[in-house]
């Protein structure tokens, strides 16, 4: 789950690293994430044998349309955000599903998941609105991207009793490449060789940490490993100082710990 955490974290930073100069439409970014993790999970799942039809079609096509949602929102708002904000505000995710499997599976909140869900709500806020102005339209993009990845959750969640995780995730890269491949073709450029390795990574990193976190969630209960994945806040913390030269402020790192330490709340009492 720590590797997982920290590819999935290389996935932002390669957006952010497409030249802005070089025309690559955002539809062009979300065809290079689908593709790749089609590709490879296509020939897993012939590995192994698995049957590519879905147990529940509907709920798998729910499944991939809030998800492909979600993936717009995020790479759209690390257009215009800081790398770190975006990261943080997108781990929200986790804390949505908390409140979506409350309000549309009957689960039961527990007290200290309660006070969880607050603390990290406080800590986006802190990110999002450090002196008291109103919150930028990328913010809340990036809160939406958060929306719509817990929803995506969720769901999984319900589908998990009929669907493997690989067959999920080939299905929602053909749906991502198919809702974009159009958009790609009539409005995108071939891309420089500045923005070819980027482009490559923001597929091979995804698939990458996707594989890794299937394989972490099979060897382990998801309570002992799901803490883990805060890590792609402190990668995307070093990613933003190392690679980008800006330092967060004092109030995003603090924000940053509370959305961390809402997520160890819950992993512990939850």
């Amino acid at each position: 789950m720590t590797a997982a955490a920290f590819f999935l974290s290389l996935v932002p930073l390669a957006v952010k690293l497409v030249p802005a100069d070089s025309g690559i439409t955002l539809s062009e970014k979300l065809v290079a994430r689908g593709s790749v993790a089609m590709i490879v999970t296509f020939f897993l799942l012939k590995r192994r044998g698995e049957s590519f039809v879905s147990g529940k079609p509907w709920l798998l096509f729910l499944r991939s349309a809030l998800g492909t949602l979600g993936m717009v929102l995020y790479f759209a708002a690390l257009e215009k955000l800081p790398l770190a904000d975006t990261v943080t505000a997108n781990k929200l995710s986790p804390f949505f599903v908390l409140l979506f499997s409350r309000l549309f599976l009957k689960e039961k909140l527990k007290k200290a998941q309660v006070l969880a869900i607050i603390a990290a709500f406080s800590g986006v806020a802190l990110v999002a609105d450090p002196h008291g102005v109103s919150v930028s339209g990328a913010m809340l993009m990036a809160l939406a991207s958060a929306v719509f990845a817990g929803a995506a959750y969720t769901t999984l969640r319900a589908l998990s009793r009929y669907d493997s995780p690989l067959l999920v995730v080939f299905w929602f890269s053909v749906f991502s490449v198919v809702a974009f491949l159009p958009g790609t073709i009539a409005n995108g450029v071939i891309p420089v060789k500045s923005a070819i390795l980027p482009l490559l990574a923001i597929g091979s990193a995804g698939v990458m940490g996707q594989v890794l976190m299937t394989a972490a969630y099979r060897h382990a209960p998801g309570g002992k490993v799901a803490i883990y994945g805060y890590l792609s806040v402190v990668f995307a913390v070093a990613w933003q100082i190392a690679v980008f030269g800006e330092i967060p402020s004092i109030m995003m790192l603090c924000g940053a710990l509370l959305v961390i330490a809402g997520g160890w709340a819950n992993y512990r009492f939850g």
